[in-house]
């Protein structure tokens, strides 16, 4: 009896870690988008102001990747567990 729980626990964490995956990915693609940028910007320009927005936006993709890839290592140890 106790298999039951147990197989509904790791399809929900291991359903959970597929679905942060996709948001992480996504948001992956748009931190690239920002870094070339961000890049092009600080190559091209001298604006400081246009430079420190860019560098915000990087930065913004920057903490959801991060905080995505967070919550799918957690998805994964529910699944683990």
């Amino acid at each position: 009896m106790r298999i039951i729980p147990l197989f509904f626990l790791v399809a929900f964490g291991t359903s959970l870690a597929v679905i942060f995956t996709y948001f992480l990915l996504i948001d992956w693609t748009a931190l690239d988008a920002a870094y070339v940028s961000f890049s092009d910007i600080s190559t091209s320009s001298t604006d400081l102001s246009s430079l420190f927005a860019a560098q915000a936006f990087q930065n913004i993709h920057r903490i959801n990747v991060f905080a995505e890839g967070v919550w799918v290592l957690q998805s994964l140890i529910l699944a683990a567990i």
